[in-house]
């Protein structure tokens, strides 16, 4: 039986939520975030880009591991829907921190917030589940912390 014949597991679906927090607190490169996505259909509204492609991930994954250090993603609230056999939606609250150092600054600051994700999740050929969408709402700061935007340097965009 192929994946694709196989419905949507909730199980691996929370895996899948799991291994993307998981490799992006790692900075891990950026194949490993790819073989996370569904190459189809893919459009991910992430923090400072809009994803559509291979492409544009590995750009915004450079971005984001060149600017953010000691990166935490805490995902809470995961909620998966089975909508049908070969599609699930799911429901993530992240608590997402980072440090960020910007010239001529004597040390680093500390980033983070609170953000609602809602993710398309579809099965592969392999039998794994796979991100196509993703859109986030928010950040809300945390207290205590500096908004992404007025920590990093103008002209590079927004990160989570």
């Amino acid at each position: 039986m192929g994946g694709f014949d196989r419905p949507v597991d909730v199980g691996a679906v929370r895996g899948l939520v799991r291994d993307w927090f998981a490799a992006l607190d790692r900075h891990d490169d950026a194949d490993v975030l790819l073989a996370l996505l569904a190459p189809i259909g893919l459009v991910l509204h992430l923090p400072g880009a809009t994803v559509r492609d291979r492409e544009g991930l590995r750009a915004w994954h450079a971005d984001r591991v060149s600017t953010y250090f000691d990166e935490t993603h805490r995902a809470h609230d995961v909620r998966v829907r089975v909508v049908s056999p070969r599609h699930a939606e799911v429901l993530v609250r992240v608590d997402w921190r980072a440090s960020v150092w910007v010239p001529p600054a004597a040390g680093s600051t500390r980033v983070g917030g609170e953000s609602t994700q809602r993710w398309s999740v579809v099965p592969w050929h392999d039998g794994k589940p796979r991100l196509r969408t993703c859109v986030l709402g928010g950040p809300t700061p945390v207290p205590g912390s500096v908004a992404p935007r007025a920590a990093r340097p103008t002209g590079l965009g927004a990160a989570a």
